[in-house]
């Protein structure tokens, strides 16, 4: 084999693994219609909220894993806060999980201000600099989330830009 045939080989190799990773039913070990998996994280302010707490209160609620590095991440921010707007006086909160690296929290309280992110934002990161929250949702790549309904069932997994609001349309309105 010619080093032109071995590279264009590994290129599609590369290509067709990444796309597999990029799919949300290969991001996570929890599947639509199971039960979701309590988290309980600090806010900005330092405040413990849990899922469960939100759940409580009969909100459905859409845990999102993200970073203020990940432009993916970024480019749905504007979804995000459209949805919240629409969708938070019916009963919706988002559960934003930053995964934005331990040691950059300044910089993650600050962009959660400059964005308007008003919905329940908590660090991802224990003491020992790991992320429980992302390992127990089988995280693998951001954005990732998980729309879970107010009796505990994961409803939908994986939504992107206008989809969020046509999702949650479905249940909530």
């Amino acid at each position: 084999m010619t080093m032109k045939k071995i590279l264009a080989l590994l290129c599609g190799v590369m290509a067709f693994g990444m796309s597999y990773a990029a799919t949300p039913e290969s991001n996570s070990s929890i599947d639509v219609g199971d039960k979701y998996i309590d988290i309980a994280l600090a806010t900005e302010d330092g405040k413990v909220v849990a899922v469960s707490d939100l759940l409580a209160e009969g909100k459905w609620v859409l845990i999102d894993f993200w970073a203020t590095w990940c432009g993916p991440c970024r480019a749905e921010i504007p979804h995000l806060v459209a949805a919240y707007e629409k969708f938070a006086p019916k009963g919706f909160e988002i559960y934003g999980v930053s995964l934005c690296g331990p040691g950059r929290e300044n910089a993650w309280r600050r962009f959660i201000a400059e964005n308007e992110m008003t919905w329940t934002n908590v660090w991802g990161y224990d003491e020992s600099r790991q992320c429980p929250a992302a390992e127990a949702y089988g995280v693998e790549y951001i954005p990732s989330n998980f729309l879970v309904s107010p009796d505990g069932e994961i409803v939908a997994i994986g939504l992107r830009g206008e989809d969020i609001e046509k999702t949650l349309a479905k249940y909530i309105e």
